[in-house]
């Protein structure tokens, strides 16, 4: 019995949590969307690794020391031998120089000790300069790329999060429209059971009703594949059920004349080639400090000792100093072949970046275009949609009483609808619009959840 109720228990918070509804406004959504995104997180990944280039082209600069220790075991004597005539200024080791063969000394003890630690520094290489600076840039450069990455994909969720909205509205349409053309079906059929309208007029009326039903299907598809693309967006699961909080009857107003100039400030794809160029020049200096020397300091310590037995003995302690310049002569023509190339690189850049400017005028005129255009037809279709909504209540009590046809109640009917769906799908264009302009004009903005800073 126990387990019966265990069981019971379980299957009811299975079902209770597959019936669990996700409710979400727009920032929560978006909130979702930042901590999934992939893009996100390779872009970030990005930045992490320009940290770790910056790191390194900056332990160039810095010493570098190194320590080594030793012991060697020798299981053999080692010997040097002496000419004796040698020592004395004779030629050979015949007889004139004294005889008695050459002399023999032991060089090498049982046990050997060393230890040594060098010291090496960088004094003079402008390309480790170039090096830290470019390396800087690039990190700055990848901070561009995330932030653009950032907005595209906040501007990226707030359409589709808007698109599922608009589908939703779409559907609620038609099977408004589906009910009541059969509430419309059910009052023409009481009717003609009453002998009160003809059997024609019955048969106008049940087309009509199920004409409606294929559109209410299909736009009930529309909305369950765009919200599958939505749920995909943010990391939900494709079954869980998800409520949209966001209404269609809020739009913000027109944008005001804005300043090119600070909108290129602002703009991090814009930035990216800036920063970009700045980085190509550095790389044309560094490819040009190949033509200057170089200069590197040592300071090195050495420590041995030998010993038959296990001690210190025989100790032998040196330090010195050094300096070494490298002066480049003749390479063969390869540096100014890679100066030439960084330097194409650079005059690529920057017209990459003339292009990106006129390219950006361009986008924002016709952006702000398409927002007052939408603009225009939000107003057109509100003021249709009173007209629309006025025409079918007359219709609809006038076919009542039978003075209007089913035809005439069908053709109201479709203008209301089609008023009512102009109206959404001016507003959802506006907005489409107005993100579109928040990207253009990089003032996408969203700080719940947002680490883009």
């Amino acid at each position: 019995m126990k387990k019966t109720i265990l069981l019971t228990i379980g299957m009811l918070l299975i079902l209770g949590q597959a019936c669990a509804v996700w409710s979400m406004d727009l920032d929560e959504y978006l909130a979702l969307v930042v901590g999934y995104s992939r893009d996100l997180k390779l872009a970030d990944r990005e930045r992490s690794m320009a940290d770790a280039q910056k790191s390194e082209a900056t332990a160039g600069a810095l010493p570098k020391i190194f320590v080594e220790a030793g012991y060697v075991r020798n299981f053999t004597d080692t010997y040097m031998f002496v000419d004796p005539g040698a020592l004395n200024g004779g030629e050979d080791g015949g007889e004139d120089s004294g005889g008695g063969g050459d002399l023999k000394f032991k060089i090498n003890r049982a046990n050997e000790f060393s230890a040594s630690a060098v010291l090496n520094q960088v004094i003079f290489n402008p390309a480790v300069v170039y090096g830290i600076r470019g390396a800087s840039q690039y990190q700055q450069l990848t901070d561009f790329v995330y932030e653009a990455s950032y907005q595209a994909i906040i501007t990226q969720a707030r359409r589709i999060f808007y698109q599922a909205v608009l589908f939703e509205k779409v559907w609620e349409v038609r099977v408004a429209a589906e009910e009541n053309a059969h509430e419309n079906y059910t009052s023409i059929e009481s009717k003609f059971e009453n002998g009160l309208v003809s059997e024609f007029a019955l048969l106008q009326a049940e087309v009509r009703w199920k004409n409606t039903i294929p559109d209410t299907s299909k736009a009930r598809r529309d909305y369950d594949l765009v919200l599958n693309n939505l749920k995909t967006m943010a990391g939900i699961p494709v079954l869980e059920k998800v409520r949209l909080d966001l209404s269609l009857d809020e739009y913000p107003a027109l944008p005001d004349t804005i300043d090119v100039e600070a909108v290129l400030a602002r703009r991090p794809d814009y930035n990216t080639l800036v920063m970009e160029e700045k980085l190509r020049e550095t790389n044309v200096k560094a490819n040009r400090a190949a033509y200057y020397p170089t200069l590197y300091g040592s300071l090195a310590g050495a420590y041995s000792s030998q010993s038959d037995e296990w001690g210190f003995d025989q100790q032998n302690t040196v330090w010195r100093g050094a300096l070494s310049l490298s002066i480049p002569i003749f390479m063969g023509g390869a540096t100014r072949a890679r100066v030439k190339k960084a330097s194409i690189d650079l005059e690529k850049t920057q017209l990459r970046i003339q292009k990106a400017r006129d390219d950006i005028y361009n986008e924002l005129a016709n952006i702000f275009l398409w927002m007052r255009e939408a603009r225009e037809r939000i107003e057109s279709a509100e003021a249709t949609l009173v007209s629309a909504d006025r025409a079918f209540s007359i219709a609809e009590a006038t076919s009542r009483s039978g003075l209007a046809t089913q035809l005439e109640l069908k053709d109201a009917r479709l203008d209301l609808d089609e008023a009512r769906l102009n109206r959404y799908l001016a507003i959802y264009d506006y907005m489409v619009a107005q993100f579109e302009w928040d990207r253009a004009t990089g003032t996408v903005e969203f700080a719940a959840g947002s680490d883009s800073e």
